[in-house]
């Protein structure tokens, strides 16, 4: 589902999205689309089905467009927002319990919602938050500093924490700066680090590190086969010793021969440390995104929100947006994350 205010580019999103997951002419096959499911005819959420092929494997995708949030109703809406994210899990609920599962029946549970972002509406909320922190703007209720706004932004990622993954993105990439952008970024982490909110918390990726580790090594196949010869305690302390002398042995016998194979301590070594693959540390997401073009500044930028550009409408042959002094590519690494927001959630 994508979600976010008014005039923030859900629908040029959307159509994009559609755009670049579709399958190529030759790929399609024309065959009937199966049964709709059934939606209540004054339904807010309107549903674009399409078949995309993700890691040589055909799927259907389902993308939902809401209507644009506003901040006086925002309350209303979420409540609507939530009552239907319910009704499409409730859905899922109980097709899985059918003996029989009807054939053909489309999958409409959301598993993710995108929150759009636009840059205009972020700057003039860093601007307020600003004269809130010079104590030039009072306001009874204490607002979080930073580019997210508590009364929509913030509010809406609390009220779907819990029931549905929530990646904010930064929309029109092309209308700020490489420098503006990353500005961006780091002051929206911030803004969620303030609100204690981790929008990827649903996926519990911390607990893939102790799944990953379930590998054994030959000194596991020694505890097994003998669990008493070495003490839990202090066997890790004993091989730590070990490695550190042939660690000294070996960097002092490198200067005379290299060494052409690995030492037995060395191997393991290596099978001791943990796997980094799909784990995140205390710091969640703070990686960077990439080539030094787009962070000029060297510090490292959060993962998330990541930026998105859109097509231009007025230029419907072209994937990307044509300006005098050069050219916006969306499907460029170097322009917006569009090809690391893909990859992500429809890959891995």
């Amino acid at each position: 589902m994508v979600i976010g205010a008014k005039n923030c580019g859900k629908t040029s999103f959307i159509n994009f999205l559609r755009t670049s997951l579709a399958l190529p002419p030759h790929k399609r096959v024309q065959t009937s689309p199966p049964p709709r499911t059934t939606e209540h005819a004054h339904s807010a959420f309107t549903s674009h089905y399409l078949e995309a092929e993700i890691d040589n494997e055909r799927i259907g995708v389902t993308l939902w467009d809401s209507p644009g949030l506003e901040k006086n109703v925002v309350d209303l809406q979420l409540r609507e927002m939530a009552t239907f994210l319910e009704s499409k899990f409730e859905d899922t609920f109980t097709e899985e319990q059918k003996v029989v599962r009807a054939p053909g029946v489309r999958d409409t549970h959301v598993h993710c919602v995108f929150l759009i972002l636009d840059p205009n509406r972020l700057d003039s909320t860093i601007a307020s938050s600003r004269r809130h922190t010079n104590g030039k703007y009072s306001n009874d209720q204490p607002r979080v500093s930073g580019g997210l706004d508590e009364q929509l932004d913030l509010q809406v990622l609390k009220a779907l924490q819990g029931k549905t993954t929530v990646i904010p993105i930064i929309s029109k990439a092309d209308t700020v700066t490489t420098v503006h952008m990353a500005y961006l970024k780091k002051t929206i982490w911030e803004s969620l680090k303030q609100a204690k909110l981790d929008p990827l918390e649903a996926l519990g990726l911390d607990d893939d590190s102790s799944s990953d580790s379930g590998s054994m090594d030959e000194r596991d196949d020694n505890d097994v086969q003998h669990p008493d010869t070495f003490d839990k305690h202090d066997d890790s302390d004993i091989i730590n010793d070990l490695i550190d002398r042939s660690e000294s042995e070996e960097s002092q016998n490198s200067l005379e021969s290299p060494a052409t194979t690995p030492s037995p301590m060395q191997v393991a070594k290596d099978t001791h440390q943990p796997r980094t693959s799909h784990q995140r540390s205390s710091s969640a997401m703070s990686l960077t995104i990439g080539s030094a073009a787009i962070n000029p500044t060297g510090d490292e930028l959060p993962y998330l929100p990541l930026s998105i550009i859109s097509p231009d409408i007025y230029d419907p042959d072209t994937i990307g947006r044509r300006f005098p002094w050069g050219f916006a590519d969306p499907l460029n690494a170097n322009h917006c994350d569009f090809i690391r927001l893909k990859e992500s959630v429809f890959s891995e």
